[in-house]
Parts: C-alpha cells; sequence; structure tokens
C-alpha cells in the first residue's frame, strides 16, 4: 500500500525546513511531490525512505575516499 506523506511531515522526517525541501525538489535526484488536488502535494513515503537509505549510504563513500 502507498502512503502518502504530508510536506510537514517530510520536513520533519528528513530535519530540513520547507525551504530547503523545495530546493532539494528542484535537484533531479529528490522524490518529486505529487498534487493532491488544488494547492496540496505530497510525497510518497517509500520514495522518501529510498532517498534517504541513498544519502547515507553515501556518507560511507564519502568518507572512503578521504
Amino acid at each position: 500500500m502507498l502512503r502518502v506523506m504530508r510536506i510537514q511531515d517530510v520536513c520533519d522526517k528528513i530535519a530540513l525546513s520547507r525551504t530547503s525541501l523545495w530546493r532539494l525538489c528542484k535537484s533531479a535526484d529528490f522524490p518529486q511531490p505529487i498534487q493532491l488536488g488544488g494547492r496540496v502535494a505530497g510525497f510518497l513515503e517509500h520514495e522518501i525512505d529510498a532517498w534517504l537509505e541513498h544519502q547515507a549510504a553515501q556518507r560511507g563513500k564519502i568518507q572512503e575516499v578521504k
């Protein structure tokens, strides 16, 4: 089952402000929001989780390079 997260929930999960979240949305590697109707947008939770896992995996690779 797909779970949709509201914008504030995504901000809380990734520990960034709304402004920073929208900056991330402009990058190609961050999950894009889906329109839920009118001015309401949300994010698919499994896409946010996958992005966070990718970020964590990259952290280890960056430390190995140094």
